[in-house]
């Protein structure tokens, strides 16, 4: 039943897509949204450094360095969504001058590099040279790539960078379902992907229910279907999709589908304005981190995709002018 009523809470965060759809928004209010997010993460991310040089008495969340007051996962995820929106201000100006795009571009990544939060830096290295490409031509386009590339490989000189993504290559290569290490990252991924696709095949019209994802998973694990997992508490499939089908069955993936094709397809109609821009990328990592994260899950992402939602897709503000 606990697990329902925190399904039903975060679906209930929609209600920030209809608030956002009734006000009346400017470009001034529009500049604003996105500064308070971008100071957020900073603010964030300077007291994560401190805290985790115990400058600070307070401690980093589940005492993961350098995460600060948010969850590894989600704060790599919006770390990433900023600068995916910098690709778009750099290129207009519209937000930030370029000096201090850099200086907030060189703090995030230092965090995004020494904090626990491997979902983010493969977004960062999968959507970024995409954003590029949909943004940039000419010799920009490439020399924008080569320092993303070159991002990416100086991230693999960091030991503690190399030794996550080299355990996660290794537990996925030899991952086995009848024989896991119930504690790995990766393993305990894919046993919850794969239960969720059993489950949804039992029950593919309604799925199991938005509370029994849990119960399910257990009974399957009980019959030795699956290994078990003491330490971990598997009420998600570990991808969007997947638990999205195994509690709400074909109709709720439908509906689940189909609200992130209409709120993709409007944003990108219009994707040069900054509020389309902007939400077009949080959009981007919703659907490509849902794919090894359950997004439709936590609190900070159903409320970031309902804010999105809300924003004014359809109303053009002053065009931005062309800088590069």
């Amino acid at each position: 039943m606990f697990f329902g009523m925190k399904v039903v809470e975060a679906t209930g965060y929609g209600v920030f897509a209809f608030l956002g759809a009734t006000l009346p928004w400017q470009e001034k209010w529009i500049k604003i949204l996105i500064r308070m997010f971008i100071a957020g993460l900073v603010i964030n991310a300077v007291l994560a450094f401190l805290m985790t040089w115990h400058v600070l008495p307070w401690h980093n969340v589940n005492n993961l360095p350098y995460t600060g007051f948010g969850g590894h996962i989600f704060i790599s995820l919006a770390i990433v969504h900023v600068f995916l929106w910098m690709l778009w201000d750099f290129k207009f100006s519209w937000n930030f001058k370029p000096w201090l795009n850099i200086l907030i571009a060189i703090i995030l990544f230092a965090q995004l590099i020494l904090a626990q939060g491997r979902s983010g830096q493969v977004l960062f290295i999968l959507l970024i040279p995409a954003a590029i490409w949909i943004l940039y031509e000419g010799r920009w386009r490439y020399w924008l790539s080569l320092g993303v590339l070159a991002c990416a490989m100086g991230m693999l000189f960091i030991p503690s960078v190399y030794a996550m993504f080299s355990l996660g290559v290794h537990q996925l290569i030899h991952f086995n379902i009848h024989a896991a290490d119930t504690n790995s990252s990766w393993g305990l991924r894919i046993i919850a992907m794969v239960g969720g696709v059993w489950m949804f095949f039992a029950h593919p019209l309604f799925g199991v229910g938005t509370g029994d994802f849990l119960p399910g998973i257990t009974a399957m694990q009980n019959a030795h279907l699956l290994p078990k997992t003491p330490l971990f508490i598997m009420n998600t499939a570990a991808n969007s999709y997947i638990s999205e089908a195994a509690v709400l069955g074909i109709i709720g993936i439908g509906a689940f589908l189909w609200f992130l094709w209409s709120l993709a397809k409007e944003a990108w109609q219009d994707r040069l304005m900054p509020q389309n821009w902007f939400a077009l990328m949080y959009i981007a990592i919703y659907i490509v981190g849902g794919m090894y994260n359950s997004l439709n899950w936590g609190y900070a992402d159903s409320i970031t995709i309902a804010l999105m939602a809300g924003l004014p897709l359809h109303q053009r503000l002053s065009s931005p002018k062309k800088a590069c």
